[in-house]
Order: structure tokens, then sequence, then C-alpha cells
């Protein structure tokens, strides 16, 4: 067979298709090989999680019930006197739901195809940190993919623009606004935590957003997911400085706590808000043709080909990016799912399919490709869903970045005029 009928076996054969990924001994490397670095991962917890069951159908429907549509003021409800009662049926309250559609995703990936005997002299932690650098690059793909879908679904968008009204900045609101768009208007400087605390009053207010429970740490909160440098922002901003200096002159924990803890999710929620540190946060060059953010790929791929690797870094963009987003979330607002696992039925057998990431080794010898097993690769699957439940509930919120203030200023000289010379 001809190797333009058989891709598989070109592809087998090619030696450039190879990874050199192992690090040989001769030049006498000492110590360990240093693991591969990776960002936190802050989103992959803020999600509630459950199953999608296996055998039902391929879009799922799912209702969630609507606060009840009262029949008489809430201003001044209506009471009688409880002689004239009888006879009367009382005002007519009436409910409803509204219904949301999702389905199951999957992303598939694979390792680098290495060959076993590249790696017999090799060092002997480079198998070992390759495998490591890979299950960390999954948790961030994870990580990744729920700041990604809470951004593209959320049906509340904040735009921290001044010279506006409140009304003008915030779009959406309501359950069937999913994928909304922000006011189409750049922000023009960072947001402040006076207009977080007025956008919290008004999902609590008007959008009856549920917080999280304080889990004995403190009052229930909303989770606010930012930038350090945002974050930072926060605590210095005059009237939030003040308050924590006086709690903590006062020998309150929570002052102490909001002034030398790295994020504000590590103390009690500060006035119903609680902080966690985002290390890549989206960042865009401004809006597209078709109203969405531009958005700026945090990572740059380099590559070697000669020896088909390739690893990461910042993007230089992604750092000077003009525009930033942080997430305002509440208390169930999307479910994250995973299937059920599915084997087959009667005689159709299939191997248990992977959904969370797993990295397994896959290493098989056959006839054509890999006959003596000199080769293999790791493979991993993600299969997840989102939920509808509240999606008015998270609010991706946009702003523009400032350059950083160094704190850098001019100074008198430290020498002294030689005496006589005055």
């Amino acid at each position: 067979m001809s190797e333009t009928l058989n891709p598989m076996s070109a592809v087998c054969n090619e030696p450039d298709a190879l990874s050199d990924i192992a690090v040989k001994d001769t030049n006498r490397l000492v110590g360990r090989i240093a693991e591969s670095l990776a960002m936190n991962a802050v989103f992959i917890n803020i999600l509630d999680g459950g199953t999608f069951a296996s055998g039902i159908s391929d879009t799922v429907r799912s209702a969630v019930s609507m606060p009840a549509a009262p029949g008489d003021s809430m201003a001044i409800p209506t009471f009688v006197n409880d002689t004239e009662v009888c006879g009367t049926d009382g005002i007519q309250d009436l409910t409803g739901t509204i219904e949301f559609q999702y389905s199951l995703q999957t992303k598939r990936g694979r390792g680098p195809r290495v060959c076993m005997k590249k790696g017999y002299a090799a060092y002997r932690d480079s198998y070992l940190q390759a495998e490591n650098s890979l299950v960390k690059l999954i948790v961030q793909y994870i990580n990744a993919d729920v700041r990604a879908q809470l951004y593209l679904n959320s049906a509340s968008k904040f735009n921290a623009t001044k010279g506006y009204c409140f009304e003008d900045l915030f779009t959406g609101g309501n359950p069937t606004d999913i994928g909304v768009q922000f006011a189409q208007v750049l922000p023009t400087g960072p947001v402040s935590f006076k207009a977080i605390l007025t956008l919290n009053r008004y999902m609590r207010e008007a959008l009856l957003a549920e917080p999280f429970s304080g889990e004995g740490k403190g009052q229930p909160h909303a989770k606010i997911i930012g930038s350090a440098e945002i974050i930072d922002a926060f605590r210095e901003e005059s009237g939030v400085a003040t308050n924590m200096l006086a709690l903590t002159a006062g020998g309150y924990q929570i002052g102490e706590n909001t002034l030398t803890a790295y994020s504000w999710e590590t103390s009690p929620a500060y006035r119903g808000i609680a902080f966690g540190t985002d290390q890549s946060p989206l960042r865009a060059t401004g809006f597209d043709q078709n109203g969405d953010l531009a958005l700026v790929d945090p990572r740059l791929v380099i590559a070697d080909p000669a020896t088909n690797t390739a690893y990461s870094i910042v993007n230089p963009a992604w750092l000077t990016a003009p525009y930033e987003v942080l997430f305002v979330v509440y208390q169930d607002s999307f479910r994250r799912l995973v299937p059920e696992k599915y084997v087959g039925e009667g005689s159709f057998k299939f191997a248990p399919q992977l959904v969370s990431g797993e990295l397994i080794w896959h290493y098989i010898m056959d006839n054509d490709c890999n006959l003596w097993g000199d080769y293999g690769f790791h493979k991993y699957q993600i299969t997840r869903a989102y939920m509808p439940v509240r999606p008015m509930h998270v609010v991706p919120v946009l702003y523009r970045r400032c350059k950083s203030d160094l704190g850098l200023e001019d100074c008198v000289s430290t020498s002294c005029p030689v005496l006589g010379e005055l």
C-alpha cells in the first residue's frame, strides 16, 4: 500500500513526527529537572457539579422555576378583618418556569509521540516531568474552559465606563439573555470598588442573586475573581483602606487579614464580597466587528522544529492589552456536568471513556507502525456540559487597565557642599 493510501504508515515512519523530549546525560546533568510552572486554577471549584445521564438525549432541556408572580401589592399587601373573610377565595398568585437547553461537548488531545530508544540513555526525570507538564496543562484547560463559558454564556454584563448611568452600563439581567454583549463603549479607566458595591446591591435587590454561604468564616458573599492588579487597587481605594486600618486598630481580625492576605478569599468577606485572584484574566484589545471582545491569548508557543518539541511563554501582546475582565459570581449560576461512564450494551462493549481530563499512556504493539512497541504517547479527553440555572447571576465586568504606579520619585542628592563654598 502506498503512503498516499496509508497516511498512518507515513506518520509512523516519519522521523520528524517524533518528539525528542528526553534530556540526555551526556553533559553530566546533576539534580532533578525542575517541574513546569502552572497558573492557579481559581475557576475550577466556582461551580457546583453533577452528572449528565446517559441514554436520555444528545440535547437536554431543563426547567428553572422563577420567582412567583404576586397577585397583590408587595408594598402594602391587602388584609381584611377575619370576620369578613368568609366566602372569599383570595387573590390568585401565579408561578412559572423558564427552559434551557444544553448538551455534552468534548475536547480531545494528545502529548508528543516519543520513541523508547531515544529515551534509553535519557536523564532520569525527563519523562516524569514531561508527564507532569501535560497534567498541569489539562488543569489549565479546564480552568480556562470554565472562565470562557461564564463569559460567553452569562446573561448579565457590566461595562465600567465613566460618565454613564448604571442602567446604561449594565446589560442583560433576564434568564433568557444568555450570551448578552457588553454595552458598546470602551472603558477609559479601571473599575472601582464603589462600582462593585453598587453592582452587588443591584444583583441582590433587583435580580435576587443568592450569595455563597459564609461557611463559618463570615457573612454570605459574592465571589469576585480578578487580576492581582485590580484587587490591589481595591485595597488601596481610599474608603476601603481607611476602613481596614480602623478595623485593624480596633483589634478586629478581618482588618488584619484583609490588609495582609494575598487574596481576600483567605479572609472573611468584606461588605458581602470575597475575592479570588486570576493569574491569567481575560484581556482584549477592544471590540471586534460583531461587538464581542477581541480577546488576546495569554500564552505564546515557542517551537523547536528540529526536535518536534515546543513550550509556552507569556504572550507580550497579552501583557500590554488595554482591557481586562473580572467576574462577579453568585450561587447556582451554572452547573458543570460530566457524563456517566458508558461502556456499551450487549456485545457492543467499549473501553470506559475518560471524562474528567485523565491522562493515560497509549501504547499498542501492532503489525505495521509499532511492531516492536517502540512508540507511544499520552492522550486525554475532557467531556462536560454547562447547565444554566441562573445565568444572569454571573457578571463579567469590563474595564481599562492603567499603567502601574511604581512609586518612584526624585530626591535630593546625598552629596553635601564643601564648607566655604556656600
